[in-house]
């Protein structure tokens, strides 16, 4: 079984939900994804996000869940792209055979949408089937 881990809007929970459940059929083990948590009390947003990214750095696969966002078709934040940079570095720097994919193909009014394309042209990500 791989692991793999969920990045995305915390906006879009349930989807996230709905996508884990997904991937849990298809014998994955979710070790994190988008969740809601209060972001107004420091010390909770904090400890998510360093339990984020100690999830990411021992998973085996990440999903970039791009969905749109103010009209804007698959869009990716700054923090996605961070995490997905992230796990890019892993993968060369290690020589691993992490898969990372983007759930769809973002539009071009996404500010990395040009980093996005060289991405997948140089087989560092994938789209997600």
């Amino acid at each position: 079984m791989r692991k793999i881990v969920i990045v995305g809007l915390a906006k879009f929970h349930k989807e996230a939900q709905e996508i884990k459940e997904e991937l849990e059929k298809r014998e994955y083990v979710v070790m994190d994804y988008p969740k809601k948590i209060d972001d107004t009390i420091e010390q909770e947003y904090k400890d998510a996000y360093e339990s984020f990214y100690e999830n990411l750095k021992n998973t085996d696969d990440l999903l970039v869940l791009n969905l749109d966002k103010k009209g804007i078709e698959g869009y990716i934040g700054y923090e996605s792209f961070a995490e997905m940079s992230y796990l890019i570095v892993k993968k060369i720097k290690n020589h691993s055979n992490q898969k990372i994919y983007i759930y769809k193909m973002p539009s071009k009014d996404v500010e990395c949408y040009e980093e996005i394309s060289h991405f997948i042209n140089l087989g560092y990500i994938e789209l997600f089937k």
